[in-house]
């Protein structure tokens, strides 16, 4: 098996590098928070748009709805108050016009294909209870590639857009992202142009069982630093700081781990018991500034172009932040559901049901078992990839 002939990916975007739309997007400061609900056949398109919210928005997430084919009344943990849901019901109201006090604070918005969504929003029922906001769109989608079942429907990324004109219109970048839209459907013309005037062959593509494991668990493998953080959010509400993270380079062995004293200060007792560590362990804690220091003194000495694997996207996402650096990066739980199916399982469960064995790292807390079983499953899917070709 040589490199070759495995396609380069963009870690980032998770588009071939090709197409990769990363060097083109703006990264617009938003006001109203976007979330995504996003139905798991999505999750891996090729020409899906929430990626462009994810990583041009400022204030977005994005959740998977593992358990989309499943009927459910009790609203997430993530859900917060004051959310609204933008979906064209009957009952919707008009987003433009609406006085500034009856807006939404956070919009909420579905991510699929128009008949997944519909079906997310029949089945999760508590998405039925939520405020609903629509568009009128003056002109119709920008989605050359697929095709739209009325006129006035548009892409995800489209509709955050447009929303985001009317809720914030003072904000920049937002023509800018669609900017970068437009620019990734152009490419992918192109290319099936080209595709069109070339011969098709099938002459190195990756064994069926391969196809769903991401390059980064096969010839990407020996680039791959596993990491796990511990993280606190400070009581005022602010964004999450690492308290601990942890990390180990695949190709050469080499582990790393930083304890930081968050500028709000250290957990709570609870918190520090429930991560497995104590307030003497904080002694030769490092502040923020150089725990992201020492990161990337580490990082920079496993070698040229690194990936970053965690188990848990939100923990890449907090790194990323933390560095205000883009990294090459891959969600291992994501990973596994692709390949061996869609069933919410934790990292614990993960192991046990594999039966994958923990090595040793000499870390603290909990800390130490997560991060040895991300690594664990990491080389699990690394092997089965090595199998398969």
């Amino acid at each position: 098996m040589t490199q070759d002939v495995f396609r380069a990916e963009c870690y980032r975007c998770h588009k071939p590098a090709l197409t990769c739309i990363c060097n083109r997007l703006p990264l617009v400061q938003n006001r109203t928070e976007v979330i995504v609900l996003q139905h798991p056949r999505e999750r891996l398109h090729p020409i899906g748009t929430a990626r462009f919210a994810r990583l041009g928005l400022a204030r977005s997430t994005v959740h998977v709805a593992w358990n989309a084919g499943a009927r459910e009344s009790q609203a997430p943990e993530w859900l917060a108050p004051g959310t609204g849901l933008l979906y064209p019901s009957a009952h919707a109201r008009e987003l433009q016009g609406l006085p500034a006090a009856e807006r939404p604070e956070r919009l909420l918005v579905l991510d699929g294909t128009w008949h997944t969504a519909r079906t997310l929003y029949r089945d999760k029922l508590w998405l039925q209870r939520l405020p609903h906001y629509r568009l009128l769109p003056e002109q119709p989608g920008r989605y050359r590639l697929r095709r739209e079942p009325q006129h006035d429907y548009v892409s995800t990324i489209e509709a955050i857009v447009e929303a985001l004109r009317i809720l914030e219109p003072e904000t920049p970048g937002l023509v800018e992202l669609l900017q970068a839209f437009d620019a990734m459907i152009d490419r992918q013309i192109d290319l099936a142009s080209e595709r069109r005037g070339a011969k098709r062959t099938r002459k190195g593509r990756r064994p069926k069982p391969m196809r769903r494991i991401p390059h980064a668990l096969v010839e990407g493998y020996a680039r791959l630093i596993v990491l796990y953080g511990e993280s606190a959010r400070p009581a005022s509400g602010d964004a999450r700081e690492f308290v601990y993270l942890v990390a180990e380079a695949l190709g050469s062995g080499a582990r790393f781990a930083c304890l930081s004293r968050p500028s709000s200060g250290l957990p709570e007792p609870e918190h520090m018991q429930h991560m497995g560590v104590t307030q003497a362990d904080f002694a030769q804690a490092v502040s923020p500034d150089e725990l992201c220091r020492r990161w990337q003194a580490f990082s920079a000495g496993c070698g040229p172009a690194p990936l970053f694997a965690a188990w848990n996207q939100r923990t890449l996402d907090l790194l990323a932040k933390a560095t205000g650096q883009p990294l090459s990066r891959i969600a291992l739980k994501g990973a596994y559901r692709a390949v061996h199916g869609s069933d919410a399982q934790s990292l614990e469960e993960v192991v046990a049901s594999r039966g994958l064995t923990l090595q040793p790292n000499a870390l603290l807390g909990r800390a130490a078992q997560r991060l040895a079983g991300a690594v664990a499953v990491a080389q699990m899917m690394h092997a089965r990839a090595l199998t398969a070709g």
